[in-house]
């Protein structure tokens, strides 16, 4: 990307994730990236091209992160919770970078409904097919159906506990603050939760 590129695509990432993408205007990314609407329309096309730079400026990087991970664990003997660390790290390591505001529109297009949706919905299980193969194997007897429908819920999960990490502790009330619950055992607990979810009832689990 050019210097104008990640200007545009970093400020649409911020409004989109705080007011909708539905709620910002190619002028409001314009006036933030300090670039003009011609920039936009050169560089993406439209507000939609916009929105889908955005979302696979680290899809990439969710996807190439996890299929390493995934490709470190031994096949038929992986569990699930193995499998859930393998699907949220690569999620912290975007919020490691910067990329709360991304995972926070990630989750809100799933949440809503609104534009963007089929970029991700798209792709995901494509993307995550290495994934749902190993779900394949360590649970032969659950339908494909089943298992994409766990994997998709991990994801809304995810999203939704690490796009807002200070949001999650105020719900929990006032004595869960950063001191008492450092964001390590929020991932951790997160992990338990995704295991939970991926492995499905207590008889299916191994």
């Amino acid at each position: 990307m050019t210097s104008t590129e990640q200007r545009l695509v970093a400020a649409a990432e911020r409004l989109f994730a705080e007011q909708g993408v539905g709620a910002v205007s190619l002028r409001t990314v314009m006036q933030a990236a300090e670039t003009n609407v011609a920039a936009i329309h050169y560089h993406f096309g439209s507000k939609e091209g916009l929105l889908d730079a955005v979302l696979r400026s680290r899809l990439d990087q969710v996807t190439g992160e996890r299929n390493a991970a995934l490709a470190e664990l031994s096949g038929d003997e992986v569990t699930a919770r193995e499998l859930a660390v393998a699907f949220v790290r690569p999620v912290v390591t975007v919020l490691g970078s910067g990329g709360e505001h991304w995972i926070r529109l990630v989750g809100h297009l799933l949440a809503t409904d609104e534009n963007g949706l089929g970029v991700l919905s798209g792709s995901f299980l494509q993307r995550n097919a290495r994934f749902v193969e190993l779900l394949e194997r360590k649970f032969p007897g659950v339908p494909r159906r089943t298992l994409d429908f766990r994997l998709t819920q991990a994801m809304h999960v995810t999203l939704n506990v690490l796009g807002d990490v200070e949001r999650v502790r105020r719900l929990l009330g006032p004595d869960s603050t950063p001191r008492a619950w450092p964001l390590d055992d929020v991932v951790a607990d997160l992990v338990e939760v995704v295991t939970s979810v991926l492995a499905g009832p207590s008889g299916e689990r191994q």
